[in-house]
């Protein structure tokens, strides 16, 4: 029979016993699936209400914000700037959160105001943002990203557990099947396909249960998160498969899951977000140790999901070196992802963070199957 052939029948006959053995152990089947409405609640909770922290800081960086875009083209025309007048216009902006209300106080109050100063009005609509989402700050900002964080976090957790233990713990069965008639690559891509099917589940799940709760995002914004959590998850269960393949003993799987899991989190881009790092040696150690975790490009994709992906973030910015008071404390409009990487440039065009990240973990994945199956072909053959 075809070596081809072969591979595919014993690619079917595998994943059939995959699924025999996992259905077979009911304890561990529920432990797989009733730890996503666990660690769903736990986030929820952590988070719940989390728009509502710091309301204040988020008001006072909107009123600087539409207080600084009405002052600039006054200052360009050489124009007296009345600061009470802006400032109330800039107040009444930052706390009207309904987009029609605020849209009927600029044509009716603020634009009658600059026609008779004979200056152009400045863009207050924003038209680009095409959620109705109110300008929040950094600080924020940082909040929101967490939650995404953490949801890259425990799916990289569901891939890492569930297949860190699925080959070690097979290594006397796999022995002696591959002296007879098993081949690897099968072997290996069986493994493959039943994860796939299973994180897919818990990352769903997670999905569902987290986004459109506490980020409030569509159901099509949840399957683009869901799509991105499950890459991360697939990447990680590459990375479990691969160290299961390598190592001899569960028990040295157990001591080397914490040892996946803690970089992740430590330079996943959220504990120190890379747009902060300087140019210094430390800053280069930590950027190349982040730039082989899987947490922080899928950090990176899925902030770019989210409704304040392209802006709507206020970034507070001091200059002490300015010669007015007016300019002292600035509100620059930003996006989520420039809270925490530094935005890709293709000449003099920003481009977008969502399929490079992809791209890396995709690739990573391959590279983690290649080793695997390297790993295992020189163990028992």
């Amino acid at each position: 029979m075809p070596f081809r052939t072969v591979g595919i029948s014993q690619w079917i006959v595998l994943i059939q016993r995959n699924f025999r053995v996992i259905f077979a152990d009911k304890l561990n089947l529920s432990l797989i699936f009733l730890q996503v409405p666990l660690i769903a609640m736990l986030i929820i909770v952590a988070f719940y209400h989390f728009d509502r922290d710091k309301q204040n800081f988020d008001e006072g960086a909107r009123i600087l914000y539409y207080f600084g875009v009405m002052k600039e083209p006054l200052q360009q025309a050489d124009k007296t700037i009345n600061i009470d007048t802006l400032h109330r216009y800039a107040k009444t902006m930052a706390l009207e959160m309904n987009i029609a209300t605020r849209h009927d106080y600029i044509e009716k109050t603020i634009k009658p105001f600059f026609e008779k100063k004979n200056v152009p009005l400045p863009d207050l609509t924003f038209t680009y943002i095409k959620k109705e989402i109110q300008f929040i700050s950094d600080i924020a900002s940082i909040r929101r990203g967490s939650v995404y964080f953490l949801l890259v976090a425990a799916s990289i957790w569901f891939g890492i557990m569930s297949s860190s233990k699925e080959i070690v713990t097979e290594l006397p069965l796999l022995k002696r099947e591959s002296r007879s008639y098993l081949f690897i690559s099968p072997y290996l891509s069986a493994k493959y396909f039943v994860l796939t099917i299973i994180l897919g589940i818990q990352t769903g799940l997670l999905s569902i249960m987290v986004v459109p709760l506490l980020l409030k995002l569509s159901w099509m914004d949840t399957l683009s998160i869901w799509l991105i959590l499950w890459t991360a998850a697939f990447v990680s269960a590459s990375m479990g498969l691969f160290i299961s393949s390598v190592v001899n003993s569960y028990r040295m799987v157990l001591t080397l899951v914490p040892l996946l899991m803690i970089p992740q989190l430590l330079f996943g881009g959220l504990l120190r977000p890379p747009v902060d790092l300087d140019n210094t040696t430390w800053s280069h150690l930590t950027n190349a140790l982040s730039a082989i975790t899987i947490q922080r490009w899928a950090f990176e994709s899925i902030l770019t999901t989210d409704a304040y992906a392209k802006g709507g973030i206020l970034k507070l910015e001091v200059n002490p070196k300015s010669s007015g008071e007016l300019e002292l404390l600035q509100a620059k409009n930003t996006s989520l992802v420039s809270s925490f990487f530094k935005q890709r440039q293709w000449g003099d065009v920003e481009v977008g963070s969502l399929w490079p990240p992809l791209l890396y973990l995709l690739g990573a994945s391959v590279v983690f199957f290649i080793g695997g199956y390297l790993a295992l072909r020189w163990r028992f053959t």
